[in-house]
């Protein structure tokens, strides 16, 4: 009998303890849901709801925007209210070797960055080619001397022969204005002013000296710039005209001697044509021109000094924008002289020259000191100076 009784009470055991588990599990499940209840308080006005956006748009002290998860402040979204800005252009497609070139963006050849620099490179041949713009203006001033020597024979009465021998020298300021008519049109005037002196004698027989101050003779000019250029192809055409007018005292000697003067005496009209190639930094010129020297009365005699021919060609060399040194030749053919419609025997003439420069540019102003060669006879035997153009 015990033994039937306690295999009846088993049963009851273990419902109990199954019962038991369940309100426990029951409990705890009770308490995870409070907790969860009590993080998320569904009652705040800034609470998240599922029919609201899950950033909101509050303001903040420096009143742009922020974005909220909840009550937390994230990050501010004032960009949001501006507009978007265009798109990044697509990738470049890789092709198929895997190798990717890096161009350069085209750029108009017409398109210009900065301030254009001006070009003072050619500054050295200001006098003859067109450098000024409209309105502007340039003068010069400085200081020249020039000596030539000459030794002809004399004959001696009543028989014999002698040398002789004629001095000229000559200290001018090489006064002068250019000034920027239109881009391709320059107009110039030049006016030498100063001294000069004469020496004939023979040693042992005569010495003559005269002098003479005041000015020279005025030489207007116009260049003309008929094609400007390109860079290592092709040069500048310069035309030039100018007008020698006889502003000085001159005089012509029968016997072939004149008095000092720094004038021709005569009006001389004259034209030459100069281009100018530029390779940077080496600048390279060449001309020719013509002068024709109207005839005058001396002494009742009409006189005319023969035609004129010049050429020339030169090299510059840019040190840097503002320094260039310039070598040029300088030659001149002068037919013979006529007195009264007859040749003078020995009058013709030629007269050729090197000259050096250093032209240097500072503060809006010009530095040039040169010195000339003579390399014939009848040119003279050396001439220095220096010019500053204000």
């Amino acid at each position: 009998m015990m033994r039937t009784t306690q295999t009846r009470r088993q049963p009851h055991w273990l419902a109990n303890r199954l019962y038991q588990g369940l309100i426990g599990a029951a409990i705890v499940l009770l308490g995870q849901v409070s907790i969860a209840s009590a993080q998320w308080d569904y009652g705040t006005s800034n609470s998240f709801r599922i029919d609201e956006p899950l950033f909101v748009a509050s303001d903040f002290e420096d009143t742009s925007l922020v974005w909220r998860y909840g009550n937390g402040t994230i990050m501010p979204v004032s960009a949001m209210q501006q507009e978007p800005g265009p798109l990044p252009p697509p990738l470049p497609e890789i092709p198929a070797n895997g190798r990717v070139e890096l161009v350069d963006p085209p750029v108009s050849r017409d398109q210009e960055y900065g301030e254009p620099l001006e070009d003072f490179n050619v500054q050295f041949l200001r006098t003859s080619s067109v450098l000024l713009d409209p309105g502007q203006w340039q003068m010069d001033v400085g200081l020249v001397y020039a000596k030539a020597d000459y030794d002809f024979p004399v004959a001696l009465n009543p028989s014999g022969v002698a040398r002789a021998d004629l001095k000229r020298r000559a200290l001018f300021v090489p006064f002068a204005l250019r000034y920027g008519l239109t881009d391709r049109i320059q107009l110039s005037g030049s006016l030498p002013i100063g001294w000069s002196h004469q020496e004939f004698s023979s040693l042992g027989l005569f010495d003559q000296n005269s002098d003479n101050g005041g000015i020279g003779d005025l030489e207007l000019g116009v260049n003309l710039l008929c094609r400007e250029g390109c860079y290592g192809y092709s040069p500048d055409v310069i035309l030039n005209f100018g007008l020698t007018a006889p502003t000085g005292d001159a005089e012509y000697a029968v016997n072939g001697l004149t008095q000092a003067t720094l004038s021709n005496g005569v009006w001389a009209p004259s034209v030459q044509l100069l281009m100018i190639q530029r390779y940077d930094p080496i600048i390279y010129f060449y001309g020719c021109g013509y002068r024709y020297q109207a005839k005058r009365q001396f002494n009742d005699q009409d006189v005319f000094y023969g035609h004129q021919f010049t050429y020339n060609f030169g090299v510059g060399f840019a040190v840097n924008d503002r320094i260039t040194l310039s070598t040029a030749f300088l030659g001149l053919y002068q037919t013979e002289t006529q007195i009264d419609g007859l040749g003078v025997p020995g009058s013709m003439r030629e007269l050729l020259r090197l000259r050096f420069a250093a032209t240097t540019y500072r503060c809006g102003r010009i530095v040039e000191p040169f010195a000339e060669i003579g390399m014939s006879d009848d040119a003279a035997d050396a001439v220095v100076g220096i010019v500053w153009t204000l």
